[in-house]
């Protein structure tokens, strides 16, 4: 089994809106390699294209624990104003329609999977092939702030793709051949393979690249582990014992409040005095009647307060709880409570190591639940717990 090369040249005339690399309008041979190239090129009322944005292509593959993957290959486009954003939706429209061909069937991967099934020994099929429904989304390069990019997006789902044993996937022998993997990236597409719910890697190696690359035999060995026990059960008990502490913990503070104030450093006092107390306190009578004034020292910087009013998140954080026991949005609202409340938007993705697609998804649907703000500030995205005013930026 070789692969199929982005490179070749198509015979027939492509669509005038898009050009389409030979592979992607042809069925797939045993022993060829497979490419899901093409070149978007829509055409805007003047006659001018759609600039591809970079990269212009991404194939996404998305594991599922019983071994299927979910693929969706994206082409995207750069919208800069009403005018594109129209353009943009019309021909997203006639591809979903089948009014225009773009090549992405999923009968060019047939030749492979029945290669691909005879030399693993699992049955495999595509299935569930389809247009997604097109978005426009907030760009995670460094684009001008009226930039945005729109993503036409072809899936389908391939069973029996990884080998699961246990609590391990296996992705290693898929999308390998004889002489190395049979799908090579060209210049302009990324790759990129998201773990399942859940899953850890296991093995030290990259889930995203970008192309032009051909991979290298042994470089998708990859392999992901379970986290330990089973994640919704475990998840429950570690839900009700942080509820067991934060209520605990709010009880002691209460006791703690409530306490003699003598047990307070004197440079701590458990409340303000009011005015009448400071005013007493402030003059002391001398043998005359009179009052003399007794400097008071607290009244220097160890007592003074903040000198500008904000309010700052903060809540206590369960640190023993397995963040891959987690769902995906209860890790973003976990860190962004380690973090004050407020995370740019690229060190969501730094910390996670999940890609930048997936993140930008994941922000936005969080979004639209009211579990998250996003503000747009300069070319960074600031995402704040909805508690939280933006404004107040370190």
């Amino acid at each position: 089994m070789a692969a199929v090369s982005p490179s070749a040249a198509l015979e027939s005339e492509p669509d005038p809106a898009v050009a389409v690399d030979p592979a992607t309008a042809s069925v797939a041979e045993p022993g060829d390699r497979v490419s899901v190239q093409h070149s978007p090129a829509s055409t805007t009322a003047d006659g001018s294209p759609l600039s591809p944005a970079d990269p212009y292509q991404v194939i996404r593959i998305n594991l599922t624990d019983d071994g299927d993957a979910r693929w969706s290959i994206e082409t995207r486009f750069l919208i800069t104003d009403d005018e594109d954003e129209t353009v943009f939706e019309e021909y997203a429209a006639e591809v979903a329609a089948g009014n225009r061909d773009v090549g992405y069937e999923s009968t060019q991967f047939d030749a492979v999977v029945a290669d691909v099934a005879a030399s693993s020994g699992r049955e495999m099929r595509i299935e569930d092939d389809g247009w997604d429904q097109p978005r426009i989304e907030e760009p995670e390069d460094e684009y001008d702030d009226d930039v945005r990019i729109g993503v036409i997006s072809y899936s389908f789902t391939w069973t029996e793709f990884s080998r699961v044993d246990e609590n391990r996937i296996y992705f290693d022998d898929t999308l390998q051949a004889d002489n190395g993997s049979w799908l090579d990236l060209g210049d302009g597409q990324r790759l990129v393979i998201e773990s399942p719910s859940g899953y850890f890697l296991e093995t030290p190696t990259d889930l995203e690249w970008d192309g032009p690359h051909e991979f290298e035999e042994g470089e998708l060995d990859i392999i992901f582990v379970q986290g330990s026990g089973p994640a919704g059960l475990s998840l429950e008990y570690l839900l009700a014992g942080l509820i067991i502490v934060l209520v605990g913990g709010f009880v002691l503070y209460r006791v703690w409040q409530s306490a003699d104030e003598e047990r307070l450093p004197d440079w701590l006092p458990a409340s303000a005095p009011s005015s009448a107390e400071s005013s007493s306190s402030a003059s002391t009578p001398t043998d005359s009647g009179g009052g003399q004034t007794v400097p008071d020292d607290r009244a220097d910087g160890d007592l003074a307060g903040p000198s500008s009013t904000s309010i700052e998140f903060n809540e206590e954080i369960d640190d023993d709880v397995d963040p891959e026991l987690l769902s995906d949005e209860e890790r973003v609202l976990r860190m962004l409570k380690q973090n004050g409340g407020r995370m740019k938007q690229a060190n969501i993705v730094k910390e996670t190591g999940w890609s930048n697609a997936k993140v930008s998804q994941l922000l936005s649907q969080m979004d639209d639940d009211e579990s998250i703000e996003k503000l747009r500030i300069g070319r960074e995205n600031l995402i704040t717990l909805p508690e939280v005013d933006p404004t107040e930026i370190d």
